[in-house]
């Protein structure tokens, strides 16, 4: 499979040219970075987007905006949806939004860093530990640490791709140190 990702590799380089605190991009290995990207991309296309994908808007909206009449059959919406393999632009858009690229470009540069989103996951709940007489104490009725339940293990990220989000439930996560 090929490797995706939302803007250039030239763009993130631009991006973390300017950006301070990104010796995780600058100093690991070119073939890693597609990677990270790549990665990042996946993690951020699994999430529940408003809208609908443009290839899919283009077949049940007509240039106004409007819906077409009759709706085309669930056999063309499928095949639109097909047809592109990334989840943005979504909508009317023409063009992936800047704040889609900075979030995979902030969540690839935490994957650099070696933060895994399992490990970040399992310790979500965990306040306190212990060690001798083994004791754990979980946490409960925060959302300060939401995105690592949804996959997503940079914050930066998380704060970008949010207002793109749909949300069916409200979730409250926590994790507490």
């Amino acid at each position: 499979m090929a490797t995706l990702y939302y803007g250039t590799l030239a763009e993130a380089n631009t991006y973390f040219d300017e950006r301070l605190h990104s010796t995780a991009w600058t100093d690991s290995a070119d073939a890693d970075k597609p990677k990270a990207l790549n990665q990042a991309r996946i993690a951020i296309d699994n999430l529940n987007f408003k809208g609908v994908k443009s290839a899919v808007y283009d077949v049940m909206y007509d240039s106004s905006g409007n819906l077409i009449s009759p709706q085309p059959s669930e056999t063309t919406i499928i095949a639109a949806d097909a047809t592109q393999a990334l989840e943005f632009p979504r909508g009317s858009d023409t063009v992936v939004p800047e704040q889609i690229k900075q979030a995979q470009w902030e969540e690839a540069v935490m994957l650099l860093d070696g933060v895994d989103p399992v490990s970040e996951y399992e310790a979500l709940r965990v306040k306190r530990q212990g060690y001798s007489s083994v004791r754990t104490t979980y946490a409960d009725n925060d959302s300060s640490a939401e995105h690592l339940a949804y996959g997503i293990v940079s914050p930066r990220a998380w704060m970008l791709l949010k207002p793109y989000l749909l949300f069916e439930d409200n979730l409250r996560f926590s994790r507490v140190n």
